[in-house]
């Protein structure tokens, strides 16, 4: 009974352990026996693993057989469970690798669309923006300003309308008819003298604007204004009352005062400027005058504080004796090595005196300004009212404060009859001394060599009675260059190079030709040549220029956007010039430099050297270098 029962208990396929028989349970039980190995199951308080409970019930059939039942059931149920958990990771995977997949896409048509709108954006401002066009070179430019009294023009240059080229300011006296300030002409009395101000563009000579002003002047002087700021106002000094400031891009009055010197003094020189004494901020003025007829006992010099914002004086007029004999040397300012402002003034001897103490004594024992309170003890113990046992006794002509690139320190460069001295700012020691047997002009400073020291270009009388033009080394007082130019020097200047060196330039006159100062009925034209001298090429001079009516008065500027210079020259005609008459044709004439080297005669100074020059320098580059 029990054998058959056990006979129809057995499964399908199962076979019987003792006849080798496959047993699908035990199969499906060997099979998850590692991953059912780690199942516990608990009961009354304990845990048991499957393998103990398989081995509780081998010897129950029954509770093996129903044991097994319920472990398929579980399985059935667990196996929709772990392949929602396959389908969740594998949906997330598939999320994960698509936003992968996505960023780098983006970036790409990010990166695309800024490069597309770049170049259409490049492309719209190359059509609708045309690109600047290089200037041509400035070649030349005339503008007559009719028939003038033989009284010299008075001439500077200042960019007045702020497009970076100098503008011409001149002033000059004629007769007849003259332009108002806004192109109309007025018609003056034939023989009655009056005094015009035109500003002429330093690019093609336009005229900018035009004044009348009360009396001839002797001085113009630009680039007052307020401390920090562009200068924008010009001062006119007239020949004996007037002081008038008007704004250097217009023209207009901002004030004008007359009477402003002492009785019988007229200017002496350009007004000192200062900065500000009266506290509202503006550029301030010291002017100095002498007496208008020099005697012996009469050659003091006075000097005044005036408001550059409102012409009006500060304090009272100050005057100093002055002894010695000559021509009046400055007042020039100087700003000394401990940083007191000074004023060098003086008859053939040369005097330091400092603005603190003038503007004491014209204001009282009060408070000094702020700018004025500097004190260098140095000076003051050496000065002794006096400048000249630093140089030799000889009679001084001429005193220039000189500046180095790059640099404030600056020396007192001093011309007497025959030598030059230099004074060191410090301590004013002399640096060295040149002979130059019989000077004839002021020294023109300019960078010839490459040490970064101011040179200095002269002419001399020699031993011969020849004129010998030299230039001189501003470190050492030695001979850099000479040249035998046996005619009289004129109106030279120098003008800075890209390279830090400077070109100079001058005019000349034939010698031995008659002069204004003749009794001659008829004035005898003379022939003046304009030469260039480069630093590079000192054996040559080009001759740039030529011209036959008087030369009065030359200046340059600099055009920085091409790279050049120009040269401005005013130039009296002589076709009506005669003792009764006194008047001639005034010309105003701009000379672009590098067009003008471009078309020059080349004048070898020595024999063998290169006489096309001006092909080898095919285009200096003049501008303001910075060291």
């Amino acid at each position: 009974m029990a054998a058959a029962l056990s006979r129809a208990l057995k499964l399908p396929g199962k076979k019987i352990h003792d006849l080798g028989e496959y047993d699908p349970l035990r199969q499906a039980d060997s099979d998850d026996s590692e991953d059912d190995s780690d199942l516990s199951y608990q009961k009354n308080g304990t845990v048991q693993t499957e393998g103990s409970v398989e081995a509780a019930c081998d010897g129950d059939t029954d509770a093996a057989v129903e044991m097994h039942t319920l472990k398929m059931k579980q399985r059935r149920l667990d196996e929709p469970s772990s392949t929602e958990v396959h389908a969740t990771e594998v949906s997330d995977e598939f999320t994960v690798k698509a936003r992968t997949s996505l960023a780098p896409c983006l970036r790409t048509a990010a990166f695309l669309l800024t490069l597309a709108f770049a170049m259409v954006l490049v492309l719209a401002c190359a059509f609708f923006i045309p690109c600047p066009r290089s200037q041509p070179l400035m070649t030349s430019w005339n503008r007559s300003l009719g028939q003038a009294a033989s009284f010299p023009p008075v001439m500077m240059l200042w960019d007045v309308n702020d497009d970076q080229v100098s503008d011409v300011i001149i002033s000059f006296s004629s007769t007849g008819k003259v332009q108002g300030q806004r192109g109309g002409l007025r018609p003056q009395a034939a023989l009655k003298l009056h005094t015009s101000v035109a500003v002429l563009s330093g690019v093609d000579g336009s005229v900018l604007w035009t004044s009348l002003a009360p009396e001839r002047l002797k001085f113009i002087q630009c680039g007052i204004g307020y401390l920090g700021g562009p200068g924008s106002v010009c001062l006119l000094i007239g020949i004996s009352h007037m002081l008038k400031a008007v704004n250097s891009s217009s023209g207009s009055s901002l004030w004008e005062m007359k009477s402003v010197y002492r009785s019988h003094q007229i200017p002496a020189t350009p007004a000192v400027l200062l900065p500000d004494v009266d506290g509202d901020g503006f550029t301030d003025l010291l002017l100095g005058s002498r007496p208008a007829v020099l005697t012996s006992r009469l050659r003091d010099i006075s000097f005044v504080f005036v408001s550059g914002a409102t012409g009006a004086l500060i304090g009272r007029s100050v005057s100093y004796n002055v002894t010695g004999e000559g021509k009046l040397i400055g007042p020039k300012a100087y700003v000394s090595g401990g940083g007191t402002l000074y004023v060098l003034f003086g008859y053939g001897n040369i005097q330091a005196v400092a603005v603190k103490d003038i503007y004491t004594q014209a204001n009282g024992k009060g408070s000094l300004p702020p700018s004025l309170q500097n004190q260098d003890s140095i000076w003051e113990w050496k000065r002794n009212e006096n400048l000249s046992g630093l140089y030799s006794n000889d009679s001084v002509r001429d005193v220039q404060t000189l500046s180095r690139h790059g640099g404030s320190d600056s020396d007192i460069l001093i011309t007497t009859k025959s030598r030059l001295y230099i004074l060191n700012r410090q301590r004013l020691l002399q640096v060295w001394s040149a002979n130059g047997s019989s000077i004839e002009s002021s020294p023109v400073t300019g960078f010839f060599n490459e040490d970064d020291i101011l040179d200095f270009l002269i002419q001399i009388m020699n031993k011969s009675n020849v004129r010998e033009s030299l230039i001189i080394d501003g470190s050492s007082g030695e001979e850099l260059w000479k040249a035998n130019v046996d005619c009289c020097v004129q109106e030279a200047t120098s003008v800075p190079m890209s390279n830090g060196r400077s070109a100079f330039l001058f005019w000349t006159e034939a010698c031995g030709v008659a002069h204004l100062g003749q009794t001659t009925d008829v004035y005898s034209p003379n022939q003046y040549h304009l030469y260039l001298l480069h630093p590079l090429y000192p054996s040559v001079l080009l001759q740039l220029a030529n011209s036959t009516a008087l030369v009065t008065a030359s200046a340059t500027g600099l055009l920085e956007q091409q790279k050049d210079a120009f040269c401005v020259t005013v130039t009296m005609g002589t076709a009506r010039w005669s003792r009764e008459s006194h008047t001639g044709h005034l010309m105003v004439t701009g000379l672009g430099l590098n067009w003008a080297v471009s078309h020059s005669r080349t004048v070898a100074l020595e024999d063998g050297t290169v006489t096309t020059i001006q092909k080898i320098i095919s285009k200096i580059q003049f501008t303001a270098a910075e060291h």
